[in-house]
């Protein structure tokens, strides 16, 4: 793990797939709050107040994105009064903490790759979807997807094409480039997988 001091308010933590590995936490552990993913965060701070002498002491945002394929950055930024005001309306935007566990997001390779994960998925009444492309790769965001033995296949497919991430749909919403805004796998499936 590499702590790197942004400014007094903001720190970014580098993490590997390994040492996540090393500590039994999967990428999908990420999204869920657990006694596991709550005690690697506060190792985490621990070890950054240690090292860049950052305390946390306030309320504060944290954003998880893809840094390689073996390494992932954890921002954290301390929320500041004068931040307060323009942040309100990004946070109303925003889902809380304890509903992310229901959003999934998958990268894949190319394109096709995608089409032949979502005609392959079963059907979801209530699921929410969205499609963009970053750095070259294609992501597919999935929300309400359901519990049960149906969204386990659906991640049984989607692992076969594609590969979970801790990316999240604000982080590709500001950087990522919109291809299917909404209903991604029904647009999807009609466009590419009707059966003739």
């Amino acid at each position: 793990m590499r702590v790197q001091k942004v400014n007094e308010h903001t720190i970014r933590i580098f993490i590997s797939l390994t040492e996540l590995t090393d500590r039994d936490i999967t990428m999908a552990d990420l999204f869920q709050r657990s006694a596991k993913t709550e005690q690697l965060f506060w190792e985490l701070i621990a070890q950054a107040r240690e090292e860049v002498e950052f305390n946390l002491d306030q309320p504060f945002w944290i954003q998880a994105t893809v840094a390689t394929n073996d390494e992932f950055v954890i921002t954290i930024m301390k929320q500041e009064e004068q931040q307060l005001e323009g942040l309100v309306k990004e946070k109303a935007a925003r889902k809380p903490v304890k509903s992310r566990v229901t959003e999934l997001v998958y990268v894949f390779a190319d394109f096709e790759d995608v089409v032949s994960a979502v005609g392959r998925l079963p059907e979801f009444s209530q699921l929410r979807s969205s499609l963009y492309l970053f750095e070259g790769e294609y992501y597919l965001i999935l929300s309400r997807i359901g519990t049960g033995k149906k969204r386990l296949m659906a991640e049984a497919i989607l692992d076969e094409y594609g590969e979970i991430v801790a990316t999240t749909s604000a982080f590709l919403t500001e950087h990522g480039k919109e291809i299917i805004p909404v209903k991604a796998v029904q647009t999807l499936n009609e466009s590419f997988n009707k059966l003739s």
